[in-house]
């Protein structure tokens, strides 16, 4: 394998956006221009600019090589090229720049991630790094503020996410216990530089998977949130269907004792196929904004972009809402700027069978507000041909969800079920982009993430019921337009 310095890398990116795009080429979500895409890092809003940072390998669709990429935008429409803002080759680093957070302090942005090096015998080091963003743009990297490891814990030990609160800031970080128990530990400075170790998050789940990964910690409405993403979870019929999880507790901190009293049980953040290693951050007008990675690890066979040279996406930004102790996510309102032509328009009628045969790509956004009446069930057809579809299933009487992909020819198979309170009542908000298909129930009270394969001519949409009419109180279709990348 040849490697190439930043700056070719940077060239060889700005190229792509002249060239013609293959089928499964998103037109509105994030995604390299070549190589592998994974977890979202340092999100921030810094100097009137939103800052995405990313796990990027620039070389090939393996997870390999590790760097962060960059990309930046003012309004979520306007996209600079992705470029490389990390590279592994110092001693700390060598291995692999992984994941970790941001925050602003004295007007500057500062990034802190885990380097990850291997030593002579094999075995796995782990170093908590600190980066400044320069006046040129450029992260400037300062070293290791965490060389070693805390005892009673093994090296997978990763993740930095940061914040402040009564005047210190706090560091926590995804670990594994020697015993193998997946846990947050945390670390406590007054200057982002000197960093002691301040102890073991205490939550009620002391027997939850093997590894936690990728924790962000912040506060809606005087109540804190810990999303993070355990690894080893036992599947069950309704939830935990995917190899890894990511999810969240709803409590309060105790800053003294690190006792997180949490309010609620572990819910998922996303109950497709393709979610995982989310990150929050804060934008200037105060929303809680996560991105996730649509794609999960150990999974890379099953995506067919990878004969085109590239593998993976981002979520659309997503904002935050706390509702009757359930977090609540919906598309960011600059979302709704990208929304083209309304191709269909309907309200208050009474239907069985519906194709809209005014779709013609697969990019549109369909915002549905139904009502049972007799129906049974509603299935709702998508990336539709004589050859395949994805059904997105509806039982009004199980009040049971079911998203099935097994008759797609590309791709992996399979089928995700879970539970959906409706009260007859089912509203759905679903975007679909070329490969990437994101779906918000009941206003934001559920969403489920997936990554599609179709062939050129599965574009299409249907809708129909079992049992009984249905009545669509209102039904929009908006063609959806394409991000643009520039210098």
């Amino acid at each position: 394998m040849e490697f190439l310095n930043d700056e070719d890398i940077n060239k060889k990116s700005k190229e792509y956006y002249n060239k013609t795009k293959d089928i499964w080429r998103d037109n509105f979500h994030f995604e390299p221009p070549f190589g592998l895409i994974n977890d979202p890092n340092g999100l921030s809003y810094y100097k009137g600019e939103y800052y995405i940072f990313f796990q990027w390998n620039p070389y090939g669709c393996e997870h390999k090589n590790k760097h962060w990429g960059i990309v930046k935008t003012k309004n979520f429409k306007d996209f600079s090229i992705p470029k490389i803002a990390l590279t592994p080759k110092e001693y700390f680093d060598k291995d692999g720049c992984y994941s970790g957070g941001s925050i602003v302090k004295d007007g500057n942005l500062q990034v802190f991630y885990t380097g990850n090096v291997k030593g002579e015998k094999g075995e796995r080091i782990s170093y908590q790094c600190k980066g400044i963003l320069e006046e040129n743009g450029q992260l400037k990297k300062l070293g290791p503020v965490i060389s070693t490891l805390p005892k009673g814990y093994t090296a997978h030990f990763r993740d930095p996410y940061i914040w402040e609160n009564n005047g210190y800031y706090y560091m926590i970080l995804g670990i594994q216990t020697e015993k193998l128990k997946g846990r947050c530990v945390i670390y406590k400075s007054n200057d982002l530089d000197n960093w002691k170790f301040y102890g073991e998050l205490k939550t009620s789940y002391e027997d939850f998977g093997f590894m936690w990964e990728c924790p962000s910690f912040f506060k809606i409405d005087n109540k804190d949130i810990l999303i993070f993403s355990p690894q080893g979870i036992k599947e069950e019929e309704f939830r935990y269907q995917n190899i890894y999880q990511s999810g969240y507790l709803i409590g309060n901190l105790n800053y003294d004792t690190l006792e997180f009293k949490n309010n609620n049980e572990f819910k998922e953040l996303d109950m497709g196929f393709d979610f995982y290693a989310p990150q929050v951050f804060k934008d200037e007008k105060g929303r809680n904004i996560l991105i996730g990675w649509m794609g999960l690890p150990e999974k890379e066979e099953f995506h067919c972009s990878r004969e085109n040279g590239w593998i993976f996406s981002l979520t659309m930004p997503r904002e935050l809402t706390l509702k009757n102790g359930v977090l609540h996510q919906n598309p960011i309102e600059e979302m709704r700027k990208l929304r083209g032509d309304k191709i269909v328009s309907l309200k208050n009628i009474l239907i069985e069978d519906l194709n809209f045969n005014e779709v013609k790509e697969n990019s549109y956004e369909l915002k549905l507000d139904i009502e049972r009446r007799e129906a049974s069930k509603i299935e709702i057809n998508f990336m539709e041909s004589n050859e395949e579809h994805t059904s997105l299933i509806y039982d009004f009487k199980k009040e049971i969800c079911i998203i099935d992909r097994n008759s797609m020819i590309n791709g992996e198979k399979g089928i995700r079920k879970f539970k959906l309170h409706s009260n007859g009542n089912l509203k759905i908000n679903m975007f679909v982009d070329k490969s990437s298909v994101e779906i918000y129930f009941q206003d934001g009270i559920e969403v489920a993430s997936l990554k599609l394969y179709p062939k050129k001519d599965s574009f299409n949409l249907s809708l129909k019921s079992e049992e009984g009419k249905i009545k669509i109180n209102s039904l929009s279709i908006w063609e959806m337009n394409e991000v643009n990348y520039n210098e």
